[in-house]
């Protein structure tokens, strides 16, 4: 289904930058004689728009949605046409700098898993083995990476997108950041908008604003997943949905070809505003694209299929390891640089509040209880993880380093009142909590690994 253009944008290019500005429905025409200016707290900032180097390119996103049951021979089910907003100037220039700003990203995440028959009711092990995934695939961690083609090597992005089951529900209470649903559809209430309504079977969202939803179930027809662009649906619908099959790489998804979490991976990208590589139109897929200068043009998906070597389907090579293709999944292996642009727009236009989100707070602990505190002597963390622990009952403490899954990774005892360290070289670098325990006492820091 096709929907009305929500807003319009221009594109202009002026002094070897694109520079993109929201202005809704007021023409270029009026702006003349202008010029662009640099602003100390912001990569570009548009003031007025240029001269007669300015060359002006209006186009306007127009979100759409694919019906689980008309689209039942596609892996994804979201669709979006929109126009070419990264270009090679924007990934050299300003730009850039709003995605260099902040190294790392925590994405809470809550799973609902919505089932009818005891099969779907999918075990918390599958489901950390999602996230495992996605925190590889958006770090640039994962196996795959080594085999992309000499070609695209220069493009390959890592996103640093750090996502973690939520600790905190929107009510401020201890979660695992799983909930489970039955519902009386045994068709398959994925797909539809049931799914996000406990009233209609399914299971309502948390705050969409605060945490990336994803509802895991039963798909009707041989749907994989879908997921809202920004800008797309009812606030209360907004998130991921994947099959049981598809979510994880055990149990009930670990049989070939989309049996390593990609799937999921596939359509976070699509809830940051990525398309898929042949852009919104295959039947014009030469001449439309993904709106990512990085990304070849592509006229072909390559659904069931695991290419070997360059093949091509337009003018240039296709990234057929592209995550936002159809490849299978053990021939998924990156997004490119041009798309973590795309994300991070996403992220700092559309899905600010998940920035400010405390869903992967650590509940029941403070930052400071009375007359105790943590200080963390160097936050990133290279290497060594220094800090000390501030008490005036003194004594030995128990420190424990937690991953952002809630699993303890590091433990040691450790005095207070003294300066120490753990050595963390061999942990993948992201989002820890480190606490320190005596008695009924409780101090928690939330560090950064390098």
């Amino acid at each position: 289904m096709r929907r009305k253009c929500r807003w319009s944008h221009w594109v202009i290019e002026v002094l070897g930058y694109w520079v993109i500005i929201s202005k809704p429905n007021i023409p270029i025409s009026q702006y003349p004689n202008t010029s662009i200016t640099q602003s100390p707290n912001h990569p570009i900032t548009v003031e007025i728009i240029s001269n007669e180097k300015a060359y002006a390119h209006r186009f306007c996103f127009v979100f759409g949605f694919a019906n689980a049951f008309s689209q039942s021979a596609d892996r994804c089910g979201a669709s979006q046409e929109l126009g070419r907003i990264t270009t090679p100037e924007i990934v050299k220039g300003g730009a850039n700098q709003v995605v260099s700003e902040r190294m790392v990203v925590t994405i809470p995440v809550v799973v609902h898993v919505v089932w009818n028959q005891a099969v779907e009711n999918i075990s918390n092990e599958q489901i950390l083995s999602q996230i495992d995934v996605l925190n590889e695939d958006f770090n640039a961690e994962n196996a795959e990476i080594g085999s992309v083609p000499v070609m695209f090597q220069s493009v390959i992005a890592d996103v640093d997108f750090h996502f973690c089951l939520a600790s905190k529900d929107p009510n401020g209470n201890a979660t695992t950041g799983i909930t489970r649903t039955q519902s009386d559809n045994n068709i398959g209430i994925g797909g539809t908008a049931a799914i996000h309504h406990s009233s209609q079977g399914g299971q309502d969202a948390w705050d969409t604003g605060k945490y990336l939803n994803i509802w895991v179930s039963k798909f009707a027809g041989g749907l994989g997943g879908t997921a809202t662009f920004p800008g797309e649906g009812p606030a209360d619908e907004q998130g991921v949905e994947v099959s049981y099959r598809q979510f994880g790489t055990i149990g009930t998804a670990a049989d070939p070809p989309y049996h390593l979490g990609r799937t999921c991976t596939h359509e976070i990208g699509h809830y940051f505003d990525l398309e898929h590589l042949w852009g919104p139109n295959f039947n014009s897929c030469c001449d439309e694209d993904d709106g990512v200068a990085d990304t070849p043009n592509s006229c072909e998906d390559y659904l069931h299929e695991c290419p070997d070597g360059t093949t091509f389907s337009c003018t240039d090579p296709d990234m057929w390891m592209n995550f936002m293709n159809y490849t299978d999944d053990a021939c998924m292996a990156m997004f490119s640089k041009g798309q973590k642009l795309r994300m991070y727009a996403a992220l700092n236009d559309f899905r600010a509040g998940l920035l400010n989100s405390d869903g992967c707070a650590t509940v029941g602990v403070s930052d400071k209880t009375v007359g105790n505190d943590l200080r963390i002597l160097g936050n990133p963390v290279m290497g060594k993880l220094r800090f000390e622990i501030q008490s005036s009952s003194g004594g030995v403490w128990q420190v424990r380093l937690f991953n952002t899954l809630g699993q303890p990774v590091l433990y040691e005892v450790k005095m207070a009142n003294t300066s120490t360290e753990m050595g963390c070289s061999a942990l993948p670098r992201g989002v820890y909590f480190l606490v320190a325990s005596q008695n009924s006492a409780k101090i928690a820091k939330r560090v950064l690994l390098n």
